[in-house]
């Protein structure tokens, strides 16, 4: 009996339905969304054992479609970003696989991205069980007057879909972007899906 042929990959009007709605994190003053996500063309190279993956994998890269909701505490203060990414096949589960050995080698992540250089210290933190699997980080850079930004992400991969729910800085200035929520929020919303 033959294999049976991979499903195709999820789209992009698909994958915008998953995310989430007003309301449903608490204190925003919006939500906006980019579906399809922009892609880095040409593609962004990142210098440094394992940072490449890294990268390929914040921006999805190889995805072949993704789309990203950006929470805002008011009109122009940026509080963190949901990026949903779908792949064909087992195409999230291997790079899933590349990202966290990357994670474990690359100590700064470097590149020039069409927003800036991108120039931060990379740290693992303690993976949370979520999905089919999960890996917790911060990305530090320095800010002006010596103050160091720490932005935290959480990656989940959940059958071919990936989420990455990241904050900015928000663990030093409040209000907070309730990372464990939204990443709750998400997933629940995928699993009912």
């Amino acid at each position: 009996m033959p294999a049976p042929a991979p499903s195709p990959a999820m789209t992009t009007a698909r994958l915008k339905s998953l995310l989430l709605r007003d309301g449903e994190v608490p204190g925003l003053y919006g939500m906006t969304v980019q579906a399809p996500a922009p892609r880095y063309e040409p593609r962004v190279m990142a210098k440094g054992a394992g940072c490449q993956d890294v990268l390929d994998m914040l921006v999805a890269q190889h995805a072949s479609t993704s789309v990203i909701q950006d929470f805002w505490w008011d009109r122009d203060r940026w509080g963190g970003r949901t990026w949903l990414a779908a792949y064909e096949g087992n195409g999230a589960a291997a790079w899933f696989r590349r990202f966290e050995a990357g994670l474990r080698k690359c100590g700064t992540l470097a590149a020039p991205t069409p927003e800036g250089r991108s120039n931060s210290r990379v740290t693992v933190r303690k993976s949370p069980s979520l999905g089919d699997e999960a890996v917790s980080f911060e990305l530090s850079t320095d800010g002006s007057g010596g103050r160091t930004l720490t932005d935290h992400h959480v990656l989940v991969r959940v059958g071919s879909l990936t989420v990455h729910v990241s904050d900015r800085d928000a663990r030093r200035r409040p209000p907070r972007l309730p990372l464990d929520v939204v990443v709750g929020r998400q997933l629940d919303r995928i699993g009912r899906a």
